[in-house]
């Protein structure tokens, strides 16, 4: 891998000031080593300001737009870092509505993507904006990815010489804060972790109004509001699929509601508290997954394998097997952990269950909504 300083020296001297300086820093040198030459066979031109002078004139040129460039590059670095603070701000606003509508998607494909930049340009911004210049993606999605994966703590994104401290710290703690001035984005621990992941986990189709649940899940966790982690985990989950997922099932309201008037009976009271009723559904998240999982009939895909050969099917099928395996424990630990929680309030084990939960509904997400992915581009 290139070394970044030499990337950023590469940057100074290519843009377009900077190749007029490195035209005036070689006609210097030229005319040094020329002079050095020739005193030796005429030592009268040392007394001839003229032929010293030129070179040293094309020198101090060279100096003053090398500078420029330099200068130049450091404001474009130090205003793509202001404007991924703007777009934690407006995250955070978003956040804080919780009523986003947007058509775009949360942590996605893009946004690892915009990740391992960071990672080959050391998070030197210069080199990174670079680099995203020279990508298939835009300045601004760029922001708003970054912003998202400092919002995640993916990153963490400094202060650059001249930007205020954002409404809240982004970081684990606020000791950290004097480590990462200057123009270099740091990947935490969780960063790395996230590039060693199945892609599956960052699926591009989860919804924004789950993303971001997500995000607002992993600041709790960060600001030390562990319970309410917890209990934003649950809710993500119980949204998603009441919201997302189990209406994707054909003439999914009239079965639920024969489900429930299979359990009341004729109950007519219980029968409409119970009854289907959007988001606002009575119910529990484990009674919601085994609904989904019962109807949306997660093994049906491979009964059009029928021409592939029967190992690649058995195969494919175990790996179903196992995914709902581990869709089935994540449900119960993240029902029963909130359980515990309503009722016993454990004190000291509320940041490792609040991160056990945040990692476990992040992969169950991606889980489900690959599966919709599938089964949308086989339609």
């Amino acid at each position: 891998m290139e070394n970044p300083y030499a990337k950023m020296l590469r940057l100074v001297i290519l843009s377009p000031i900077g190749i007029v300086g490195a035209g005036f820093l070689a006609l210097g040198a030229a005319g040094i080593f020329l002079y050095g030459i020739l005193i030796a066979y005429r030592p009268s031109l040392i007394y001839q300001w003229q032929s010293w002078a030129y070179p040293l004139i094309f020198l101090a040129l060279s100096a003053v737009f090398i500078y420029m460039s330099l200068y130049f590059l450091r404001k474009n670095s130090f205003k793509f870092l202001e404007d991924i603070r703007n777009g934690e701000i407006e995250l955070r606003k978003e956040i804080m509505k919780m009523d986003s509508e947007s058509s775009e998607f949360g942590p996605s494909s893009k946004d690892m993507e915009i990740l391992r930049m960071i990672r080959d340009s050391g998070g030197y911004v210069p080199v990174l904006r670079q680099q995203i210049i020279d990508s298939p993606f835009t300045i601004g999605d760029s922001v708003k990815s970054i912003a998202k994966l400092s919002l995640l703590g993916y990153v963490r994104v400094p202060y650059g010489m001249d930007l205020k401290a954002p409404i809240s710290p982004t970081w684990d703690t606020i000791s950290d804060v004097p480590k990462n001035k200057g123009m270099k984005i740091i990947l935490t621990s969780k960063g790395l972790d996230a590039m060693s992941l199945s892609p599956i986990t960052f699926v591009s189709l989860v919804p924004w109004d789950i993303s971001i649940r997500i995000i607002h899940a992993n600041i709790l966790y960060r600001e030390g509001n562990h319970e309410k982690a917890i209990l934003e985990v649950y809710n993500l989950l119980e949204r998603a699929f009441k919201v997302h997922l189990i209406p994707t099932i054909d003439n999914y309201r009239e079965k639920w509601n024969e489900n429930v008037a299979k359990k009341v009976g004729n109950n007519e009271k219980e029968l409409k508290l119970y009854s289907w009723n959007g988001e606002r559904t009575i119910t529990s998240l484990n009674a919601l997954w085994n609904f989904y999982k019962k109807n949306v009939n997660l093994g049906r895909k491979w009964s059009e394998l029928g021409d592939m050969e029967i190992k690649q099917i058995e195969k494919e099928k175990a790996r179903l097997k196992d995914e709902i395996k581990i869709a089935d424990k994540i449900v119960d630990v993240v029902a029963d952990t909130r359980s515990r929680y309503a009722h016993n309030k454990p004190g000291g084990k509320y940041k490792k269950d609040a991160y056990r939960l945040i990692k476990l509904a992040e992969i169950l997400i991606g889980l489900l909504f690959e599966d919709m992915k599938e089964k949308s581009f086989g339609n």
